[in-house]
């Protein structure tokens, strides 16, 4: 129990949005594979659908699709990193609220400790599992293509990757391996890439080269991300580098 606390508060300093807690999921959290849990996944794609109804079908389900998969991702991720604990996800909760999926709840049990490499193991297959699962699940409710819903679960993997290095200060190198490392166990070679930007201090920053688009920019008030695929490759090398100066 005490490594189950420990783990979770970790997660949530380093990442204060991420908050969990322990105990049983009640009717009301995303839980894949529950009874009843298309109708949650329908709620949430209805509330984007109303919220945004200018921004279309690909809007609402990229965001919907995201909003289910980021939690179990970083928390495996930094789970492995900087708790060296895998907890287990097959009952996991997620919390939603205003469309928003966030803060996550995991029964008493006690986290999987091993190597960092035994680790990588043990998470990716459970989670590539979550992931495979919660895809089939989804598609119940609105289609995605696997290929997109892949692109865009790499995409969390490799900023919750991008954040270890920041909590570890690990070189560029060694984050590099570590992205090779996860996405090849997760089944997710090519999905996404790391792209590393030169500052004009001379530093090399590595930020998302993503191949899948958010489609934030669909909304009213929404524009193209910084690290858009859409975007020209010099326009987002020059957003990139304003805001990598300020960040790294």
């Amino acid at each position: 129990m005490q490594d189950l606390h420990h783990l979770l508060d970790v997660i949530s300093r380093s990442l204060p949005g991420l908050q969990g807690r322990i105990g049983h999921a009640g009717a009301d959290l995303l839980v894949c594979g529950s009874e009843g849990n298309d109708r949650r996944i329908a709620a949430l794609y209805q509330h984007w659908q109303q919220a945004h109804p200018e921004a279309g079908p690909h809007y609402w389900t990229v965001r919907s699709w995201t909003y289910l998969v980021w939690q179990p991702i970083y928390l495996t991720l930094l789970g492995v990193h900087l708790a060296q604990r895998v907890p287990c996800l097959a009952s996991l909760g997620q919390a939603v609220q205003g469309g928003v999926v966030s803060g996550f709840c995991l029964p008493e049990h006690c986290p999987q400790q091993a190597t960092e490499d035994q680790l990588i193991g043990l998470a990716a297959s459970q989670l590539e599992q979550l992931l495979r699962r919660q895809h089939a699940e989804f598609c119940q409710v609105q289609s995605i293509h696997g290929k997109l819903a892949q692109r865009l679960a790499a995409d969390y993997v490799l900023a919750a990757l991008l954040l270890v290095q920041r909590q570890l200060t690990l070189d560029n190198q060694q984050l590099r391996a570590l992205a090779v490392r996860w996405l090849d166990a997760l089944g997710l070679r090519g999905a996404s890439e790391l792209l590393e930007v030169r500052l004009d201090d001379g530093r090399g920053c590595l930020t998302l080269e993503r191949k899948a688009c958010c489609q934030h920019f669909r909304r009213c008030d929404g524009e193209l991300c910084s690290t858009c695929p859409k975007l020209r490759r010099d326009e987002r090398l020059l957003r990139l580098r304003e805001e990598l100066a300020l960040a790294c």
